[in-house]
């Protein structure tokens, strides 16, 4: 039975002595630069032309929907997160299957797998983008050995979008089978027994076994990587910079050019507002629906 707030007495000085760090650090390094951002996207503020913001009202925001540019970094944004969650979705599920068969070496296994998950976005950018150069990289080496076709990875906006999402799928797709793999282990195993006792097909434990009981992880570890994948910059930065022209400039890096190449902070800030505010609704609609599937799966 818990303890009621009125019954804690003089224990409630010593409960904001406790909570007191965690509230300062939200206040000082969430609430107050969500705050400021918001603030500057009402003002003009060029940092090299203009001495101080210059309130303009809601002027930013109108140019949000006029910018061609922008839509265009969303579109980007949109098509590598949809497709980048779909690889890793498929690549995760058939490596999380393949660990729960138990293979021979599977902690090696899975040790070896969850390593890129752990590494720094930018040093997976500069290893990719060092094995995709087409002067020292290994791949355009290997192609050249197996007369293959010698492509410009980085120069073309096909190559480089592929090039972006194998990066990605290589860093991610371990994040999506630790978290699949876990939730297979925690299905019991007499129900793959008795299927089995009564002639199922490993097709058939599939689809009526094992994938309505990890749907709800399916789901929260799809849209956890939809919405990463699309405010990918780091591997971006590194890899393309935005190019070839702007064939690969997703919205954060379109964001990162507005604040810090053409130096357009209230802009700039008033497409990150726009930006979180979208993904929050968005967040809240994945949420609602993946509690309707649970409770779906549990009547």
């Amino acid at each position: 039975m818990g303890m009621k707030w009125a019954a804690l007495g003089s224990g409630r000085f010593y409960f904001w002595i406790m909570a007191m760090p965690a509230v300062l650090y939200v206040a000082a390094w969430r609430l107050a630069p969500a705050v400021y951002t918001l603030w500057l996207g009402l003002h003009q503020y060029n940092i090299v032309y203009d001495a101080a913001p210059r309130w303009n009202h809601l002027a930013n925001f109108l140019q949000i929907l006029r910018d061609g540019a922008l839509r265009q970094s969303l579109g980007l944004s949109a098509q590598f997160a949809v497709i980048a969650m779909t690889a890793e979705v498929l690549i995760g599920l058939a490596a999380a299957l393949f660990l729960d068969t138990d293979p021979p070496g599977r902690n090696l296994l899975l040790g070896v797998f969850l390593m890129p998950m752990i590494m720094a976005p930018v040093v997976v950018g500069t290893a990719w983008g060092t094995l995709f150069d087409r002067t020292v990289g290994y791949i355009p080496y290997v192609l050249r050995l197996l007369h293959g076709p010698q492509l410009q990875w980085m120069a073309t906006p096909g190559t480089a979008m592929f090039a972006l999402l194998v990066a990605d799928a290589w860093e991610w797709a371990p994040l999506v089978t630790l978290l699949l793999f876990a939730s297979l282990q925690a299905i019991p195993r007499e129900h793959f027994e008795a299927a089995r006792v009564d002639g199922a097909s490993g097709w058939q434990l599939f689809r009526r076994i094992i994938l309505p009981q990890i749907t709800g992880m399916v789901l929260v570890a799809a849209g956890l990587r939809l919405m990463d994948a699309f405010l990918e910059l780091d591997k971006v930065f590194v890899m393309t910079g935005g190019g070839p022209g702007s064939s690969t400039q997703f919205v954060s890096m379109f964001i990162y050019k507005q604040a810090f190449q053409f130096y357009e902070l209230g802009y700039a800030s008033a497409v990150i507002t726009v930006l979180l505010a979208v993904l929050a609704v968005a967040y809240w609609f994945y949420l609602r629906s993946y509690y309707r599937t649970l409770e779906a799966a549990n009547l």
